[in-house]
């Protein structure tokens, strides 16, 4: 699956979409979903999560991550970026106050809801307790592989 990356202004140090994290999360992404799919994945703020989160699922505030899928809609002769098969929004600053809290960088919280979000759009959800077990269990390898990531670069200066 590919990920069409997307920054608010608000957050010009996710604007770049080829920073190393953001590749090695692409890769993550090409493996967990079929090949010709595209997924736009945007990084967005609490505002902006909360009025989407209020609109589609009646909730009120802000989450860390929304996911919608979108199917196989994709017109005769489009470009696949012209027509994903879902969207990922992830809250830059749910997933600072989480990062914080779990202690690890922020890329990492990002990165770990992207993850999440994507399973998502695979059609996992975690409803009930055997739906949350079977999410969890297809998260657990890329979980691991991101952590090992994150551990290895923040070793570099």
């Amino acid at each position: 699956m590919k990920l069409s990356i997307h920054a608010s202004d608000r957050f010009p140090e996710l604007l770049d979409g080829d920073l190393p994290w953001t590749c090695f999360l692409r890769s993550l992404a090409e493996e967990i979903g079929p090949p010709d799919d595209t997924v736009e994945l945007s990084f967005v703020s609490d505002a902006e999560i909360a009025a989407l989160n209020s609109e589609w699922r009646g909730n009120d505030g802000p989450t860390d991550v929304l996911s919608f899928h979108y199917g196989h809609s994709m017109p005769e002769g489009a470009e696949v970026e012209e027509d994903p098969v879902g969207e990922i929004l992830v809250s830059v600053e749910r997933a600072r106050v989480q990062a914080a809290e779990r202690g690890h960088g922020v890329e990492q919280e990002l990165s770990l809801l992207v993850i999440h979000g994507l399973f998502h759009i695979m059609g996992l959800d975690h409803e009930d307790e055997d739906e949350a077990a079977e999410m969890a269990e297809a998260e657990h390898p890329f979980r691991l592989r991101l952590s090992e990531y994150f551990a290895r670069s923040s070793g570099r200066s």
